[in-house]
């Protein structure tokens, strides 16, 4: 039921990126009409950054990311008016408690969200199809490290300690770029050495007085008050 859940939200995902896209062609502006571009920003601007692409290296990433972009439009015009139909269905058949309706539509929205996955694979295998072996590999370390730190970050490591996770996970890169594909035994390989990873981590970087705050949940950040709710308790 989680996995669906998540089908679920990559879909939605889908709907919302795609419709300013569909928006933009449909009108003839946006930065894409004009000429412009907003390809190397985000994921893409920090790769070329960690690994130092060349210029047509640049140049290749964005072209693969405009196709993307272009793909995702594509499927989003053929297939959306389908998905919010099949998602009406499963919702109705939950209400209902319809089980045989739900598995149905259940299976629909997965086959028909195959072709945007196939989507979002095939450009992540163009991608880094530019990037040299020592590229993917800097690249690798650089995503481990940056996992690493949302996990450690609120301990406040020292510099030292920062660049030291940074070597650990540069190292551990390797294991989990052997451990690439998708299939289970893949996964299973990549689980067990990111648990060697942060095993090594905590026992041989951090101090006892870390190890024992990772333990401790950390505190929930109170919710800011709705501005409605808030003048009504003043009143």
């Amino acid at each position: 039921m989680k996995r669906f859940t998540w089908l679920l939200l990559g879909l939605a995902v889908a709907v919302l990126a795609a419709s300013p896209i569909l928006a933009a062609q449909k009108a003839g502006t946006g930065k894409g009409a004009k000429g412009g571009s907003d390809a190397m920003r985000g994921e893409y601007a920090i790769m070329a950054s960690q690994c130092e692409l060349s210029d047509q290296q640049k140049a290749d990433l964005e072209a693969k990311v405009k196709a993307r972009k272009e793909a995702q439009a594509a499927w989003m015009q053929a297939n959306g008016e389908k998905y919010k139909a099949l998602r009406e269905a499963y919702n109705k058949a939950k209400e209902a408690g319809d089980k045989d309706a739900m598995k149905k539509a259940r299976d629909d929205l997965k086959a028909l969200d195959a072709g945007r996955r196939k989507i979002d694979a095939d450009t992540r295998a163009a991608i880094y199809a530019v990037l040299t072996p020592e590229q993917k590999a800097k690249w690798q370390a650089f995503q481990t490290y940056r996992t690493l730190m949302r996990r450690y970050k609120r301990l406040n490591p020292t510099e030292a300690q920062t660049a030291k996770i940074r070597e650990a996970a540069a190292a551990a890169a390797k294991d989990l770029s052997a451990a690439a594909g998708d299939d289970k035994e893949s996964r299973k390989k990549r689980a067990e050495a990111d648990k060697n990873l942060r095993k090594t981590i905590e026992e041989t970087i951090l101090t006892a007085e870390q190890r024992e705050a990772l333990q401790k949940k950390p505190e929930k950040k109170p919710r800011p008050e709705k501005k409605a709710a808030k003048e009504k308790a003043e009143k």
